[in-house]
């Protein structure tokens, strides 16, 4: 059970390195849980925010609109810009789980 939770630790601390620094957001909701139940000792390691699936597989280029407002408010450029609209050009893919899950499975 240690040994799991040592597992699930330092994924989480080397998944918290590679992800994007842009708001901290994403980072700080990585956790990891180690447990048993009736598959045996299990960690889970994961975040429940929304963006991250999007971060961890990557986007294509689209459009983002407004869900519960009129416009989108945001920053560029250290000015308040406002839209009804904006192209966002995709994200890259950032593995930041599976990329370090054979560092420390391996160890």
């Amino acid at each position: 059970f240690k040994d799991l939770n040592r597992r699930g630790r330092a994924l989480k601390t080397l998944a918290v390195r590679q992800v994007g620094k842009d708001t901290r957001a994403l980072a700080t909701s990585i956790t990891t849980h180690t447990s048993i139940d009736f598959r045996g000792m299990v960690n889970t390691t994961g975040s429940d925010n929304d963006i991250a699936y999007m971060h961890h597989q990557g986007t294509k280029a689209h459009v983002i609109r407004p869900r519960r407002a009129k416009v989108l408010r945001f920053v560029q450029n250290g000015r308040v810009r406002y839209a009804h609209r904006v192209f966002h050009p995709g994200t890259k893919r950032n593995a930041y789980l599976t990329d370090n899950l054979p560092k420390v499975v391996l160890d």
